[in-house]
């Protein structure tokens, strides 16, 4: 194989070593750099990655294989299986505790090449990113197959939607951590049955996004702590975890058949953080275990106007909450663009949990959120800290003057009291009416607030800013800590308005 072409060896011009002459030898005749043990070596080698390691054998015959004792590979897109799976062949390492191989456009089949070896051999991380630019160039038919990585501590697979099938028999002693993105799953082993406490005894963390043809996840695991699905297209939905602390959950689920119904059952006594997203659940097909130790819930998506039983999935979760203390709650209120003639829908939030930490998300389409905040703050007057997030994805500053959106009108007339409220923090503030009639009220109904944080959008410009600030200045009191914050770059930085 020549160079160039994916092939690891060396090229043959000798790169200079500083300090030393052609051969490696110092100036002073002292071959200083040979005379480092090799674990010195190695770890020089490492900041130069595996082709430039690679590249040093050259220089003599005890560099020749000194690369082969490196403790972490890595590998880009121009190296191809060949050349990987001979590297994995002659690696001489005590423990291969890191593999990382960056692909495009390769099928399964150029990867399972090397990396059966490669579960032979690592005793560590394996990092495998493979870019789909071209889904043509996948094989109809084709998937890979997950060899057993006994001693493997953590997979993290973006396969471009590959073909995957797990292994039904093997054990994976030492993994304690699991991350897929981007593939098909492939019978007829089940990807929850797999990863249940005999075959992974050891894992923590599970981590699947983006996945096909997973219409069933059934887990009952010892040891994880935490689980994220993303974009995964259910029937069916059981977790049986004694020791699960974090499930987030942001899925869709669908009819398998006519006689199957969508159905979501989680036991997990020791949950701290539940995040629960999912669409065409129905309420009565959920079930959720006793959750004493839960310290924050995040709930999308909850339409503030739209069809009758739209919520219905998210009622049912604060239903089953709503007796409990929980120290924060995040939920995501969400405006359609249009809502004329749909249904006002927050009244069918009648309680809600005692919390301390309130954080509402708005996905306003522009339309005013004085009313619903009102609804949800009347039921959480003990809380302590409030943080509203402003986003507004259709583009538009404010809706037209016929919407219905500011009613009902109570926000604007009935006292209400936080008693306890403390701290409010703001972010994405541009500056419209409807925003600056919400803060106003902010300040009439916290008689005890301590402090109000504004991180102004990054559309806002500095001018702009002392505008708003003064306009936001004049609506708060002596004692309130106001602090402003806008956008440098990338960077948010506090902006101090001139007296």
């Amino acid at each position: 194989m020549e160079p160039g072409d994916g092939e690891l060896t060396p090229n043959r011009e000798k790169p200079y070593v500083a300090g030393g002459g052609g051969d490696g030898d110092g100036r002073d005749g002292e071959d200083r750099l040979n005379a480092l043990p090799n674990d010195i070596l190695v770890h020089i080698l490492l900041r130069v990655g595996t082709g430039g390691a690679a590249r040093t054998s050259v220089l003599s015959r005890r560099w020749r294989h000194l690369w082969y004792l490196l403790p972490e590979l890595d590998f880009g897109p121009e190296a191809d299986a060949h050349s990987i799976r001979a590297a994995l062949a002659a690696h001489e390492s005590p423990s291969l505790r890191r593999l990382l191989v960056r692909a495009a456009d390769v099928g399964p089949r150029r990867i399972a090449e090397w990396l059966p070896v490669a579960a032979r051999r690592l005793a560590g991380d394996l990092f495998l990113v493979n870019s789909m630019k071209d889904s043509e160039l996948i094989e109809q038919g084709t998937f890979l197959e997950l060899p057993c990585f006994g001693s493997a501590t953590s997979l993290s697979l973006e396969l471009g939607f590959l073909g995957l099938a797990v292994p039904p028999s093997g054990v994976f002693a030492r993994l304690t951590n699991l991350s897929i993105c981007g593939v098909h799953f492939h019978g007829p082993c089940e990807l929850g049955d797999a990863v249940s406490s005999p075959q992974f005894p050891s894992l923590k963390k599970l981590t699947v996004l983006s996945a096909h043809r997973m219409n069933n996840f059934n887990i009952h695991s010892n040891s994880l702590v935490e689980i994220v699905l993303h974009g995964i297209g259910l029937q069916q939905l059981n977790v049986v975890a004694p020791a699960l602390e974090l499930l987030d959950v942001n899925c869709h689920f669908s009819d398998g058949s006519v006689q199957s119904q969508p159905v979501a059952n989680i036991s997990a006594p020791k949950l701290e953080i539940l995040r629960w997203s999912t669409t065409n659940l129905d309420q009565s097909s959920v079930n959720f275990g006793k959750m004493s130790y839960l310290k924050g819930l995040f709930i999308a998506y909850f339409y503030v106007y739209g069809e009758e039983d739209r919520n219905h999935d998210c009622l049912r979760l604060l239903q089953h909450v709503q007796f409990d203390a929980i120290p924060r709650l995040s939920i995501l209120l969400t405006y359609f663009p249009t809502i004329n003639g749909d249904i006002y829908l927050m009244e069918d939030m009648t309680v809600l949990p005692d919390i301390v930490f309130l954080n509402l998300i708005f996905s306003s389409s522009g339309h005013c959120i004085g009313p619903s905040l009102f609804h949800v703050l009347r039921m959480t007057t003990g809380v302590r800290r409030l943080k509203l997030e402003l986003h507004n994805h259709y583009k538009r500053e404010f809706c037209g003057s016929d919407c219905v959106c500011d009613l009902p009108p109570n926000w604007t007339s009935e006292e209400l009291v936080l008693n306890s409220l403390r701290e409010v923090q703001i972010t994405n503030l541009r500056g419209t009416e409807n925003e600056f009639a919400v803060v106003e009220r902010l300040f009439s109904w916290a008689a005890v607030l301590k402090q109000m944080t504004i991180n102004f959008h990054n559309s806002i410009t500095v001018s702009t800013a002392r505008e708003l600030c003064e306009m936001l200045l004049s609506f708060s009191r002596p004692e309130i800590s106001m602090k402003f914050y806008i956008n440098q770059g990338s960077r948010k930085v506090l902006y101090v308005p001139e007296d």
